[in-house]
């Protein structure tokens, strides 16, 4: 088979861009975007995602406003359509590593969107990510990081608001390979081996400032070390922490990230602080965080997501769509569609800060979570309680 890309020179193997050099079940590639206003009235996720060995392409939104989120959860059979479009909800690539188009079209949950996410300084392009326990391969990924601005609109609770690039940030990768959890469940095999990681804060910021932009991710371990919580190593080893300050001509090394941050009471989501971050230019920029909410990646069928809970890249037919909305008031906790109160299991959500930086202003993407003790804030682990 022969989809658009086959005309372009940039094969890897004889096969044609409609296959996959494995057969893996697990291997995925697509964008994931985030983005938001700096005035806190909205803040958005999406993801649209092929699983070329399950046949399927599905993806999501997550609106955040006034404290509810409002979800759409989308799937299709992949083949024979390679458009990167699924129901109402597309990714066009304008220029790529410049400019991409993320459009909702009005559907029946209430929430539309057409946005242009323009990029600001180089991408962070992060290294092979890794992990094998006796030979069995359970990850292998690459990534790369974009932060930008917005120009567009979003549709939310029957209001439009507006998106200027003065005025708004973007946040998005594009990773691709094979990672356990996407392309629905393992079948017939052996539970997954434990894979230990390191322990700690968790720290993964993507930041825009009207001078730069930047990334940084860590684990912060009981004695002040910091780990990569993304880069493991064949061997099973972890990394110290990565990240770059992105300029339009150069990127610059993170050497160390200095924080002091504050929490919603008995949680580790985080609700303002400060932060130095020193690169290996010698400089160190310091920011004041004011929180402006956060999204629960579960209302787009993360962490076995989706209503039947077989995940991402679960086969629904030739096409499904389902949503709701949260009451996402409370820091760990949210208000179902039944009326029912829920905490997930996991602590992560994605956090949009606003960022001060002496007379300047920006925003960042700020997951902040504690995995196990966190002695600096008296966190404990899930939630910090």
């Amino acid at each position: 088979m022969l989809i658009k890309a086959d005309e372009y020179p940039f094969h890897q193997t004889a096969e044609s861009f409609a296959a996959v050099h494995t057969s893996d079940k697990h291997w995925n590639d697509g964008h994931y975007i985030c983005l938001c206003d700096m005035d806190g009235n909205v803040s958005l996720v999406s993801t649209l995602r092929l699983y070329q060995n399950t046949n399927v392409l599905d993806g999501f939104v997550c609106i955040r406003h006034e404290g509810m989120q409002h979800n759409i959860r989308v799937s299709r059979q992949l083949r024979p359509d390679f458009e990167y479009r699924v129901g109402p909800l597309r990714i066009e690539l304008v220029e790529p590593m410049k400019a991409i188009r993320l459009v909702l079209e009005p559907n029946d949950f209430g929430i539309a969107c057409d946005i242009v996410c323009h990029t600001v300084g180089r991408p962070y392009h992060g290294p092979l990510s890794t992990n094998r326990i006796d030979g069995w391969l359970l990850m292998e990924r690459m990534t790369y990081e974009v932060a930008g601005r917005a120009e567009g609109w979003i549709d939310v609770a029957g209001k439009r608001f507006e998106l200027t690039p003065e005025r708004s940030g973007v946040f998005r990768n594009h990773s691709w390979g094979v990672l356990r959890g996407r392309g629905g469940p393992p079948m017939h095999a052996s539970p997954q081996p434990h894979v230990q990681r390191p322990t700690g804060l968790r720290n993964w910021v993507l930041y825009t400032m009207p001078d730069h932009a930047g990334f940084y991710e860590f684990i912060e371990d009981a004695d002040g070390e910091k780990w990569s919580g993304a880069i493991a190593n064949v061997d099973g080893s972890w990394n110290k922490m990565t990240g770059e300050i992105l300029h339009e001509d150069r990127e610059v090394f993170v050497t160390d990230v200095d924080h002091d941050l504050t929490f919603y009471d008995g949680s580790s989501r985080i609700n303002g602080g400060s932060m130095a971050i020193h690169d290996s230019e010698g400089i160190t920029r310091e920011f004041e965080i004011e929180d402006m909410g956060w999204v629960y990646c579960q209302g787009g069928g993360y962490f076995n997501g989706f209503n039947d809970r077989l995940g991402q890249g679960a086969y629904r037919g030739e096409y499904h769509e389902e949503g709701e909305v949260w009451d996402c008031t409370h820091p760990t906790k949210i208000i179902n569609s039944e009326g029912e109160e829920e905490e997930f299991p996991t602590v992560l959500a994605e956090s949009f800060v606003l960022l001060k930086s002496g007379d300047q202003v920006g925003s960042a993407h700020f997951e902040c979570a504690a995995f196990g003790l966190v002695p600096k804030y008296g966190l404990t682990g899930k939630g910090g309680g």
